[in-house]
């Protein structure tokens, strides 16, 4: 049985004999949200800018504990890069050394500062709670169709000789551009998945909403606008819970009494455990927002 390191160069050996000279073929090691760590086949064009990665960390348990035979696999990731190569749109990534074409298109992401230290030494944040702020830049192609996004580095900054001040002002100010936040109950939310809707005259009042943004991508974030904060508090109420969902959305609850808190983080802590990927986590802490002191803060 090989080793994990053995499997990578062995399939990266046999994906350059597959596809010769036309490309560059190169290992590329990757730390993702909660430092979450995966190894990737990065091919690309002579004269492209980007191309497809294919990720060999849950190939390999496959191999490991599935039984796949190694051919099998090097002739799996060969159609997933054939299929990538074709689907990947034309992107001219030049101007993302220019901070005056890139600056409308960063934006802000919540990350676990905790489970994410080693991710955020490379990055520029600043801390929220138990939370991190991030930058992300939305990737377009020449039709301006999002496409991506790209995690801003600590290279970048350098690049663009910016600090992360300002960094944080335009991703913050580009949020509040890029439309008002999705707020929805989830009743709505399951009619809209399931066809199925509930009865008028059903009087149960809806106790659970779902915050994110307009593109439902990253949409913690949106707790760090207070307009945002302020627009749910007219509509649940002055005071209100947050759980963190996932990095794309967050779950809001009208105001319980203390003594619910802790049951409520265990759920969150539960959920997090079993039904929410890795790398998409946020946190297991439960959060309340008070429009007297327009304060976001941990309870439990």
């Amino acid at each position: 049985m090989m080793s994990f390191e053995e499997f990578t160069e062995d399939v990266l050996k046999e994906i350059r004999m597959k596809l010769g000279d036309a490309f560059q073929i190169r290992q590329r090691d990757v730390i993702k949200n909660n430092d979450v760590k995966q190894t990737g086949i990065e091919v690309i064009k002579e004269e492209a800018n980007i191309g497809p990665c294919v990720y060999l960390d849950e190939l390999y348990r496959k191999y490991e504990s599935d039984g796949m035979r190694f051919d099998e696999i090097v002739d799996k990731v060969h159609r997933l890069i054939l299929k990538h190569e074709e689907d990947t749109p034309d992107v001219d990534l030049a101007g993302f050394r220019s901070w005056e074409t890139v600056c409308e298109n960063i934006f802000p992401k919540l990350v676990n500062a905790e489970q994410s230290k080693e991710l955020l030494a490379k990055i520029p944040h600043r801390n929220f709670m138990d939370l991190a702020v991030v930058y992300y830049a939305v990737a377009r192609d020449h039709e301006q169709k999002d496409i991506g996004t790209i995690l801003i580095y600590n290279g970048h900054m350098e690049i663009w000789g910016q600090e992360e001040e300002n960094l944080y002002r335009t991703a913050m100010m580009n949020m509040c551009v890029d439309g008002e936040a999705d707020f929805t109950d989830i009743r709505t939310i399951v009619e809209r998945m399931t066809g199925i809707s509930f009865p008028d005259n059903d009087s149960q009042d809806t106790d659970m909403y779902v915050l994110t943004n307009s593109r439902r991508c990253f949409g913690a974030a949106e707790i760090l606008d207070k307009r945002t904060l302020r627009m749910v508090a007219d509509q649940v109420g002055d005071r209100f819970i947050v759980l963190p969902s996932s990095v794309h959305e967050t779950l809001v609850m009208p105001s319980k009494d203390e003594s619910e808190y802790e049951e409520l983080a265990h759920m969150v802590r539960m959920v997090n455990d079993t039904q929410v990927e890795a790398e998409e986590r946020l946190s297991d802490h439960v959060y309340v927002y008070s429009r007297d002191e327009e304060t976001l803060q941990i309870v439990a």
